[in-house]
């Protein structure tokens, strides 16, 4: 379980970055940068396969091959404004040593995002028709979440991620390794 205070959320105008709009759109590629050099974390999220840099095209069409002089490069300079920016490291409020021991994760966010406690603020119609509250009689978005989905398991059946692939690239090694 998250609390409201941990971690963090983006929050961007664009509603075509998750769910059906991707789908409807063929699918999407989401990248991130985490530049400890430049004290920054960003990411993109290129909704079309139209949008995606020719770079980041050539990039995973090059990863598997064995001939390393070929692999292309990513290069985020040229992939335009980030979808979402975090000032990382010494004099930006973020310290850089809370980011170690990194781990990707897949999440369906079947209520909104950081685990269902903003599901009544992100899905209010249908938070109000499954409302549970605590012992002091407010609201849980967690529970509420919960009851959502106990409700009708069988309406989530096409939530998945099918995935193409996962490429990692480090400055160190300029090698990519598809995991």
């Amino acid at each position: 379980h998250q609390w409201g205070t941990q971690g963090c959320t983006a929050v961007h105008d664009r509603d075509d970055t998750l769910g059906a709009p991707v789908n409807e759109n063929g699918g999407g590629v989401y990248a991130l940068e985490w530049d400890p050099e430049n004290k920054a974390i960003k990411s993109w999220v290129f909704s079309s396969i139209h949008d995606v840099p020719q770079n980041l095209i050539d990039t995973i069409d090059t990863a598997g091959l064995k001939d390393s002089s070929k692999q292309v490069m990513p290069d985020p300079h040229s992939w335009g404004t980030p979808y979402a920016f975090f000032a990382i490291g010494e004099g930006t409020g973020c310290s850089a040593d809370h980011f170690k021991n990194m781990h990707i994760v897949f999440n369906l966010a079947f209520c909104g995002n950081v685990s269902g406690n903003r599901f009544t603020r992100e899905c209010p119609a249908v938070a109000k028709k499954f409302n549970v509250t605590n012992k002091e009689g407010i609201n849980d978005p967690v529970w509420t979440c919960n009851a959502y989905i106990e409700s009708d398991p069988e309406a989530l059946d096409e939530a998945y991620w099918k995935i193409r692939g996962v490429y990692v690239y480090e400055r160190e090694s300029r090698k990519p390794k598809k995991v």
